[in-house]
């Protein structure tokens, strides 16, 4: 792949958090600007990734790796720890898929979720512990932000997520996901389904702490990011809930995936 001199440049860029801490009393911080770097050229705008071009041109991954793999995260803030957890999880993740590509699917490596472990933050965690990780800071926006490389997942922002703006980049990932029939939501409102990713299923007590998850329950923490007139004739309709099926097939830009991704969104537009 083209770029030697880019990479050299991104790694030599790459600081970990005692060299980015600046000046006595400030915040510490990390630096994810090569994870920006790579998210930037290899995540297109419909979130699919290059696992192709990545795979030639590992070393801006693994140095960033290894940049956050000794941070000390107890010295962050909320926010920078929040944005920590999620570029870790999904940069691990896409190193996850790279380790076994070519793959159709991250359900066909063995112990991905759960058995593969990654030097991240001083210790060797798994995905699912990375994860909790980032959802004991209690935002549920992370579940729009965590992307475990699928189809059916939120859309992988080609930006990395950092403290200064976690709360806008939450927000927006919240929007989209939402706003998205095939992903996310869907409500026809002469219905009486309102259809809902599988995420809040899996995660529901992150969602709706206490009690059972309903639809009644639901809308109004998820309403901030929903279409006011939708939200209200949500309300009104009171419907059941019920789950999206849940695509497994790799986020990857393929013909494959394109075709998918293609067929979806024009079988949305006849709707």
């Amino acid at each position: 792949m083209r770029g030697g001199g880019w990479r050299r440049g991104l790694i030599t860029g790459i600081c970990v958090l005692a060299s980015c801490a600046g000046p006595v009393g400030a915040e510490p911080r990390v630096d994810h600007s090569a994870w920006d770097a790579i998210l930037k050229r290899y995540v297109n705008g419909a979130g699919l990734v290059n696992y192709a071009a990545v795979k030639e041109d590992r070393a801006a991954l693994d140095g960033y790796l290894a940049s956050v793999s000794t941070v000390d995260v107890t010295s962050l803030s909320r926010d920078a720890r929040l944005a920590f957890w999620i570029n870790a999880y999904n940069a691990c993740v896409i190193k996850g898929v790279l380790d076994h590509y070519p793959v159709k699917s991250v359900k066909g490596i063995k112990g991905f979720f759960d058995a593969i472990r990654y030097p991240i933050a001083g210790a060797s965690l798994t995905l699912n512990e990375i994860e909790a990780r980032g959802r004991a800071l209690g935002d549920w926006r992370i579940h729009m932000a965590l992307v475990c490389a699928s189809s059916s997942c939120p859309v992988l922002r080609n930006e990395a997520y950092v403290p200064e703006r976690i709360d806008e980049q939450l927000g927006d990932q919240a929007r989209r996901f939402l706003a998205d029939p095939s992903r996310g939501l869907r409500f026809d409102e002469g219905g009486s389904v309102l259809w809902v990713s599988k995420i809040f299923t899996w995660y529901a007590k992150d969602f709706v702490p206490e009690g059972r998850l309903t639809a009644e329950a639901l809308v109004p923490v998820i309403a901030p990011y929903l279409d006011p007139a939708q939200a209200q004739a949500i309300r009104d309709r009171k419907p059941k809930l019920k789950f999206l099926d849940y695509d497994w097939l790799l986020n990857d830009q393929t013909a494959e995936t394109a075709e998918r991704q293609s067929a979806v969104g024009l079988a949305e537009a006849a709707e």
